[in-house]
């Protein structure tokens, strides 16, 4: 499967995301990080905003999704926390 620009995928409700490999995970336009299940679809009843996340999962990211994350946020026109 070829990989889409900034992995970006739009889920229902036209929703954006921003797939987190690395980490098991996907942010929004928001900057709310939610885990992906086991077909890499977001669960978005369990989100928590990039800001409130462990150091450990942040600890977690690879190089490329943290420079796509950061990308994300400045194409989004958000703050981190």
């Amino acid at each position: 499967m070829m990989k889409e620009n900034l992995k970006e995928k739009e889920f229902s409700m036209s929703m954006n995301v921003l797939m987190l490999e690395s980490v098991g995970s996907c942010i929004d336009t928001d900057n709310m990080v939610y885990p992906l299940d086991v077909n890499n679809n977001p669960c978005f009843d369990d989100g928590v905003h990039v800001g409130m996340t462990t150091d450990e999962w942040l600890g977690s990211l690879s190089m490329d999704d943290v420079t796509e994350m950061n990308d994300w946020v400045w194409k989004n026109n958000k703050e981190m926390i």
